[in-house]
């Protein structure tokens, strides 16, 4: 059983090994999408991670998923690999969980300003996560950030 973790985003796939490295597929860290695709771009690269690591079938995977915040996604990816999804986790607790680790240093500034994810920029404000327009100021950060949170 070969065990993957895969991060959606909203035109990408982030997929990375059981020690949180990054998986390349075709050359790329990512695997591109059009999203009113994704079904048959989920099925497409559970074909060539079965291929690419000489498994017998796409039952021999098992994916942990950091979601995404477009509930859609989320959903058309889980009704694609239904049984091949061991874990979910919500964006919004390990965006939560990432911020409060990162406000710890000061010089970044992430209470004020907050962290660039997936083209929005995330900020606590009393305890609730808010979501706006990417900002140029805050910091950005990348799906295998979030993995030391899983």
């Amino acid at each position: 059983m070969m065990k993957f973790y895969l991060a959606i985003c909203k035109n990408k796939f982030y997929l990375y090994d059981e020690a949180c490295k990054p998986v390349h597929i075709d050359g790329n860290p990512f695997f591109e999408y059009e999203r009113n695709k994704i079904r048959e771009a989920t099925l497409e690269l559970t074909e060539k991670i079965v291929d690419d690591n000489n498994l017998a079938n796409k039952n021999e995977l098992k994916f942990f998923i950091v979601e995404n915040s477009d509930a859609v996604l989320n959903e058309s990816f889980a009704k694609a690999q239904g049984n091949l999804i061991a874990k979910k986790y919500p964006l919004n607790e390990l965006l939560r969980k990432t911020i409060r680790e990162l406000a710890k240093n000061p010089k970044l500034y992430v209470n004020e300003l907050g962290v660039n994810y997936d083209g929005e920029c995330y900020k606590v404000e009393n305890e609730i996560l808010t979501a706006r327009d990417y900002s140029l100021l805050a910091l950005s950060i990348e799906p295998k950030e979030l993995l030391n949170f899983v």
